[in-house]
């Protein structure tokens, strides 16, 4: 049941990630070429970015690193943006002066870039020092501040300097696995034209393969983020009943109901074993175990039949529609996992005596 969605409205943060390529002439501006590494790192800020503005949400005073993190993201851009367009700038110095004085066009010359939202970069600043060197927490209006200050720098400066939508920054290019990359494309590719049910289908898919990869066995040793096998085949509770039910001549002695509660009491053991051994998986990968949650419960439930030739099918609750933020998180939720996952198994290898 792939429910189609009209067209998304714009929002007052980030926007959820939309592939999409500028126009000829969109951008009134002399942009070089963008290379691979500068793409990447791009869509490392912003990830960066998305990261604080989740951030930002949380209650106070967990609220209060966001200004931190905003500030690494809009510094990250700037950098990259003076190296992109081949100026100088100064190591000392104050600084958002440091960047818009020497990147502007007055300075740098033709190659120069006029950049949006000084005074907004300046309040992030001077919020970021007193917080840092004086341990002053902002206050809730000032971190609503910097959120919205550091949206529209990123909005108004991207096409400038790079010559692209800041939502079009494709953070997938991030991930290193490949299948992961792939339905992650297609994720985006779906909430680009509006299916946004079967766009978070695909980022369960995408998860749920990243974490099988992750504990699935090598050929040489079992792995320590499996916890035990996998139960696949479960038997229900009637059938559970069945098997201990006993042969009419059983004993007098025997409680009544006995099969059917013991049957209930196995399944309710069992389901709870499983739900732990996710959370043991998930927390020796190093994934957040409350982000996870929220990813789940934002995602619908998807049902691969045996036969890899059936489609699958997509179960949603009633009045299921995910909104741009939601979808948003559960993308960058899927990308940090792999990330994560990725740095942690480079550790998983076999020892130099077996190689």
């Amino acid at each position: 049941m792939n429910a189609r969605l009209p067209p998304r409205p714009p929002v007052s943060d980030l926007p959820a990630t939309i592939r999409r390529q500028p126009q000829l002439g969109e951008f009134d501006i002399n942009t070089r070429p963008i290379t691979p590494e500068t793409m990447q790192r791009l869509a490392f800020i912003r990830l960066l970015a998305q990261q604080g503005m989740e951030q930002s949400r949380l209650p106070d005073p967990l609220a209060a690193g966001s200004i931190l993190t905003f500030h690494d993201a809009v510094e990250f851009f700037l950098i990259l943006a003076s190296e992109h367009l081949g100026i100088s700038v100064p190591d000392r110095g104050q600084f958002v002066a440091r960047y818009y004085d020497n990147i502007h066009p007055d300075k740098a010359g033709p190659g120069g870039v006029d950049l949006a939202g000084r005074i907004g970069i300046r309040r992030l600043t001077d919020q970021r020092n007193s917080f840092k060197h004086t341990a002053a927490l902002p206050v809730a209006g000032a971190i609503t501040q910097a959120r919205s200050d550091v949206t529209q720098f990123f909005e108004d400066n991207t096409p400038r300097v790079f010559g692209l939508p800041f939502d079009g920054i494709n953070m997938t290019d991030l991930v290193p696995q490949p299948h992961t990359r792939h339905k992650l494309t297609e994720a985006e590719s779906e909430d680009t034209k509006g299916n946004r049910t079967a766009a978070m289908a695909w980022l369960v898919e995408a998860f749920d393969e990243l974490l099988a990869a992750s504990t699935a066995p090598d050929h040489w040793r079992g792995t320590p983020f499996s916890f035990g096998p996998d139960l696949f085949h479960q038997l229900s509770e009637g059938h559970v009943a069945r098997v201990l039910r006993q042969p009419p001549e059983q004993d007098r002695h025997m409680p009544v109901r006995g099969a059917s509660t013991l049957a209930k009491e196995y399944v309710q053991l069992r389901e709870s074993v499983v739900a732990l051994q996710r959370g043991a998986r998930l927390t020796a990968l190093g994934i957040d175990y409350s982000e996870y949650w929220r990813f789940h419960a934002l995602t619908p439930t998807v049902h691969r039949p045996f036969n890899s030739h059936s489609p699958r099918r997509i179960a949603t609750p009633p009045g299921y529609a995910p909104d741009d933020e939601e979808f948003t998180f559960c993308l960058r939720f899927v990308i940090s996992a792999a990330l994560r996952i990725a740095e942690v198994m480079t550790h998983r290898r076999p020892p130099s005596w077996q190689g």
